[in-house]
Order: structure tokens, then C-alpha cells, then sequence
């Protein structure tokens, strides 16, 4: 593909973004409201399984860095040539076990399709 048809298509999504992001800003211009994009509207049950499924995803990715912290510690001591101290390696447990506890607590509280809340 030709540089200049890049550019010239660059250029046009570049205007056609900027006009979606002006048709949000300035609702009343009826004109504008071409290059407005309809966002779904998601339901209060929706938002709440979603925030849920991301709640379980950052438990597994707290679980995953207390796994990796203790590797990445000794990978490091052992590129650098350095020798393993005693309060080096309690602190790397700590933080490992407590990364650890952090990702498998989001996990529990989210556990389940029900919500914590009462009804109204």
C-alpha cells in the first residue's frame, strides 16, 4: 500500500474518531449526532457479573505475582551475583504470601452469582 494512502486513511479515522468523541461531548448538535456511537446499556445484574468475573480475574493475577515474586527474587540474586541474606528472603515470603492471601480473599468474596446486598 502506498505511504500517502496510509496517511489519507490514517488521517480520516483520525477525523471520524475525533467528530464520535466531539458528538459525546456536545449532545446537542444535531448534526454531530451522526458519528455518535450507541454504547449497550447493560442492566444492574450485568454490571454486577462483570465486576464480579473482573474481581476473580485480579484474585488470579495476585495469586499468579505471589507465585512469581519468590522466582523473579532468586533470578535476580542469581544474575546479579549476589548472595541470599536472611531478611531479604523473609521479606520476599511476606509479600509472596501475602499477594497470595490478598488474590485467594477477592476469589472467596466473589465467589457465587448472588449479591452481598440486600434487596431494596
Amino acid at each position: 500500500m502506498p505511504r500517502e494512502l496510509e496517511l489519507v486513511l490514517v488521517v480520516v479515522l483520525g477525523v471520524v474518531l475525533g467528530l464520535a468523541a466531539l458528538a459525546r461531548r456536545f449532545p446537542k448538535l444535531g448534526w454531530l449526532q451522526v458519528f455518535r456511537q450507541a454504547a449497550p446499556r447493560l442492566s444492574d445484574a450485568e454490571r454486577a457479573g462483570m465486576r464480579r468475573r473482573a474481581n476473580v480475574h485480579s484474585g488470579a493475577q495476585l495469586i499468579l505475582l505471589g507465585l512469581v515474586v519468590p522466582i523473579g527474587y532468586v533470578f535476580l540474586t542469581v544474575m546479579f551475583f549476589n548472595a541470599f541474606t536472611p531478611l531479604a528472603v523473609t521479606l520476599v515470603a511476606a509479600v509472596s504470601l501475602l499477594l497470595v492471601g490478598l488474590g485467594v480473599t477477592a476469589i472467596w468474596l466473589n465467589r457465587g452469582g448472588r449479591s452481598r446486598r440486600p434487596a431494596p
